[in-house]
């Protein structure tokens, strides 16, 4: 399983490189950032919160790449009353094309475990 994430604005099309155009998902479209990072954390019963850029990316010509991502994986439960936040990496791989306004992102790629034989 590897979950794509399609970001298209015209914020994206004006942007001079990568750090640019990832400023404006980090800041404009973090919900939806953190929805896709949750695809991620579901399994764990947790949603991905606080999301942050681990080291800059260094532009380059270039339209594709991969850059590290940290964020809290969030386990709530309710009747309990317990909120714990632990600290998680992933690296995200990206697709970025300006000229359409487009930036994909790309996360792991996970196998998917075969049905177990009866």
């Amino acid at each position: 399983m590897q979950e794509k994430w399609v970001f298209k604005s015209e914020t994206i099309k004006n942007a001079k490189d990568i750090n640019t155009a990832l400023s404006y998902v980090f800041e404009e479209k973090k919900n939806e950032l953190e929805i896709f990072l949750s695809l991620y954390t579901k399994l764990d019963g947790a949603l991905a919160e606080n999301i942050q850029l681990v080291d800059p990316i260094i532009p380059s010509e270039q339209s594709t790449g991969s850059f590290l991502v940290s964020f809290n994986k969030s386990f709530y439960n309710a009747c309990l009353n317990i909120n714990e936040a632990d600290l998680d990496k992933i690296e995200l791989t990206y697709e970025f094309n300006p000229g359409k306004g487009n930036l994909i992102l790309f996360g792991p790629d996970i196998p998917e475990r075969e049905p177990d034989d009866l």
